[in-house]
C-alpha cells in the first residue's frame, strides 16, 4: 500500500518507521523545508519500549506532488494545522485514496470533509505514547491501541477498511475496526479534556493530577461538563469518564501530557480542537461549561507570552 503520512511530529515519525519496516511504500510530508532536509540527510532515531535505538531512512518530501496520488493518507499534524494539511489532499487522494485522521480533538473531520467530501474519510483514535526528543529522535513510550472506524457520512467499504486495518496490524500495532468511531473519539476527547489543560497550566506529570487535590477537581469539573455536553449532542461516550482518567493517569503517570510538551517547547497548543470545542458546543446546545471556558482562556493567555514572544506592555 502506498501511504502518505502529513506531519512529522512524534506520531507521525512513528507510524512512518513502523509501516515503512512492514514493507509499505510511506512518504512523509512535511511543510517545513529545514526539517524536511534534515530528516532527508539523516536517518529518523526510534528508542524502542526495550530501550533500543532502530535507525530508519524515510522518504521525506517538502510539496505533495512529489508524492503523487495514494491508496492511504494519514493527517497527524497538530489540531491547528488540519486547514492546512487538508489543501494537499485533493492531489493525495486523486485515484480514489482514502484519508485517516488520528489526531486529538474534535473539528478536524469538518476541516477535511470542506476540501474533499466526507465519504473517503476515515476517523482514527489512539493512545499510543511517542515523545519527540528532538528533530528526528523519538521514543516509544507505552502501547496503546488504534481504533479506526468510518465517521458520518463515509462510504469506505468495509474491504477497504479492513484492509487499512490490517495494513497497521502488519506493522505491529494493535489496531481495531470500531462500529461507533465518535463514541471513541469522544472518549479520547473526555480524557484530554481533563488532563491535558490542567497539566500544561501546572506543569505536573499525568500521575501527579493523582495526588494534587485541587488540580484533579479542576480536572474533574471539565471532565463532567464534557461529559453532558457530549450527551447533549446524542454521542453516547463511555460511561464513568472519571474512573477512566484516573486509569489512564495511572498508566502514563511519568507521562507529560501533549499540550504540557507544547507549553514546555513553546509551541502553539491544541486547546481550540480540545476544551474549545466544549465550549462551542456547550454554546450552541445550551450546556454551560464555565471550567472548559476559563481552562481555555488560561492557556490562550499562556500561549500569547510562549508562541508570540510577547513580553511586557506596561510602561515604567
Amino acid at each position: 500500500m502506498k501511504i502518505a503520512i502529513i506531519g512529522p511530529g512524534a506520531m507521525g515519525l512513528f507510524f512512518a518507521a513502523r509501516l515503512q519496516e512492514s514493507g509499505q511504500e510511506v512518504w512523509l510530508l512535511d511543510y517545513r523545508p529545514e526539517r524536511t532536509a534534515h530528516l532527508k540527510q539523516h536517518a529518523l532515531r526510534l528508542i524502542t519500549l526495550e530501550g533500543e535505538d532502530r535507525d530508519y531512512y524515510l522518504n521525506v518530501v517538502y510539496e505533495a506532488h512529489a508524492i503523487g496520488p495514494c491508496d492511504l493518507t494519514l493527517i497527524t499534524v497538530k489540531a491547528h494545522q488540519t486547514e492546512a494539511a487538508a489543501a494537499q489532499l485533493p492531489l493525495l487522494m486523486a485515484d480514489g485514496g482514502v484519508a485517516l485522521t488520528l489526531q486529538n480533538g474534535i473539528g478536524n473531520l469538518e476541516t477535511m470533509a470542506a476540501v474533499v467530501g466526507p465519504e473517503r474519510l476515515l476517523a482514527g483514535v489512539t493512545t499510543l505514547g511517542v515523545t519527540l526528543l528532538e528533530i528526528g529522535r523519538i521514543r516509544h513510550a507505552g502501547q496503546g491501541p488504534v481504533l479506526i472506524g468510518r465517521p458520518p457520512g463515509a462510504l469506505v467499504t468495509d474491504e477497504t477498511l479492513r484492509l487499512i486495518v490490517e495494513v497497521f496490524r502488519g506493522a505491529g500495532l494493535d489496531c481495531r475496526e470500531t462500529a461507533d468511531i465518535m463514541a471513541a473519539v469522544w472518549d479520547k476527547l473526555l480524557i484530554n479534556v481533563g488532563i491535558n489543560s490542567v497539566t500544561a497550566l501546572t506543569r505536573l506529570r499525568n500521575g501527579q493530577l493523582l495526588i494534587a487535590p485541587e488540580a484533579w477537581r479542576v480536572a474533574s469539573a471539565a471532565v463532567q461538563e464534557a461529559w453532558q455536553t457530549a450527551l447533549a449532542s446524542g454521542v453516547k461516550p463511555s460511561p464513568e469518564p472519571l474512573s477512566r482518567m484516573r486509569q489512564v493517569c495511572q498508566a502514563t503517570a511519568n507521562n507529560r501530557s501533549s499540550m504540557l510538551q507544547d507549553v514546555l517547547a513553546k509551541r502553539q497548543t491544541e486547546i481550540d480542537a480540545i476544551n474549545g470545542q466544549i465550549v462551542r458546543l456547550g454554546i450552541t446546545l445550551q450546556v454551560a461549561t464555565p471550567i472548559n471556558a476559563l481552562l481555555t482562556d488560561l492557556i490562550k493567555a499562556l500561549e500569547l507570552g510562549l508562541v508570540s514572544g510577547a513580553t511586557n506592555v506596561i510602561s515604567e
